[in-house]
């Protein structure tokens, strides 16, 4: 009996000791819990100063991958989410995805967009001041137009434009001077344009100029220029031969004749209110970049210029030289009396320095 009782009384205390351990096996492994939690919870207040995609900015161009001013795009993209890091999330929609030229002024006023392509030829109908990269043979060159534009001709333009629709040029896109293709011969005197249908912008002074050179100007949205010269619609167009190769449109044309007549910049353009709801640091960033971006599009269609026309005489085209160019600029001299007094003969005048 004394056995047994000592028996029960060992039992009762071992069990006793085991629930003892166990409980403070629990404990601690729930003060290691509340001690893991509270080590995430810091982890994520740490990281929550940084937030991923704080700010969308969707921006638009008409041209497709292989357009030099889209890489520029891209290019932008990439530096503004490093230097933001992934602050502003930078969405390139490229080949015509949101529109094209003169879509893109209306939605940057919406807030759809926040930023896009815009050629000049578009913006002279919200400002004539823009008319003057329209002007023939104005601009002489790629670094000739950077240059007036860097004197302080950029920033009265940006100025004119903010003014009237709060859209900012965050940088300035300058292609190669933009010269006439076609399916109907090559161009090397001004008798060659006579009767000839050619594609151009809505621009007035750009359909003035064919005019006065005796061809017929055709007005054709960039997204159906291919189109357009495929049925016979136009016999030509005029373009940077950048373009001409990024569109293919080699295709449909047989002749590029280097008439090199007008040099028109395309800028990115950006929502005003868009950039003034940023942090100051990240709208510095912004505009920053945009004007790198600018520099590298045009840095990109001056080195591959040469090869460009390379890879245009590759696809079948005939490239034509036409060193005179004297019978087009003579022809065309009554134009800069025209538009003196829209465009401002100061504008003009810095051109012709």
């Amino acid at each position: 009996m004394k056995i047994r009782k000592l028996k029960m009384i060992t039992t009762l205390f071992v069990m006793v000791a085991l629930i003892t351990s166990l409980a403070a096996c629990g404990s601690s492994q729930k003060e290691d819990t509340n001690n893991t939690s509270s080590n995430e919870g810091t982890e994520q207040t740490e990281n929550s100063n940084v937030q991923k995609g704080e700010f969308v900015l969707k921006m638009a161009s008409p041209s497709n991958l292989d357009d030099n001013n889209v890489k520029a795009f891209y290019y932008f993209e990439e530096e503004v989410e490093k230097a933001t890091d992934g602050r502003i999330d930078v969405q390139v929609f490229d080949s015509g995805q949101l529109g094209d030229h003169k879509d893109y002024i209306s939605s940057l006023q919406m807030g759809s967009i926040q930023a896009a392509e815009i050629n000049t030829s578009v913006l002279n109908s919200i400002d004539d001041s823009f008319m003057v990269f329209d002007l023939p043979y104005v601009v002489k060159g790629m670094d000739h137009a950077r240059e007036v534009i860097e004197s302080g001709i950029g920033e009265i333009l940006s100025k004119k434009l903010e003014e009237k629709t709060n859209i900012v040029i965050g940088g300035w896109m300058i292609r190669a001077p933009r010269s006439v293709y076609s399916s109907k011969g090559p161009i090397t005197d001004v008798s060659d344009f006579k009767g000839l249908k050619i594609r151009v912008m809505d621009s007035p002074i750009m359909i003035r100029t064919m005019e006065l050179l005796e061809a017929t100007a055709v007005p054709v949205a960039a997204s159906e220029r291919y189109m357009a010269l495929q049925t016979g619609v136009v016999d030509a167009a005029e373009n940077a031969p950048a373009i001409i190769l990024a569109q293919k449109e080699y295709e449909v044309t047989q002749y590029l004749s280097l008439t090199e007549h007008f040099c028109t910049p395309n800028v990115i353009a950006i929502d005003k209110n868009f950039l003034d709801s940023l942090p100051e640091d990240l709208r510095t960033i912004v505009l920053e970049k945009a004007a790198e971006a600018g520099v590298y599009a045009q840095q990109l269609d001056a080195e591959s210029l040469e090869e460009t026309l390379e890879a245009l005489e590759a696809e079948g085209m005939t490239i034509v030289e036409v060193p005179d160019k004297s019978s087009f600029i003579e022809k065309l001299q009554p134009l800069y009396d025209e538009y003196a007094d829209k465009i401002g003969q100061d504008i003009i005048d810095a051109f012709m320095k």
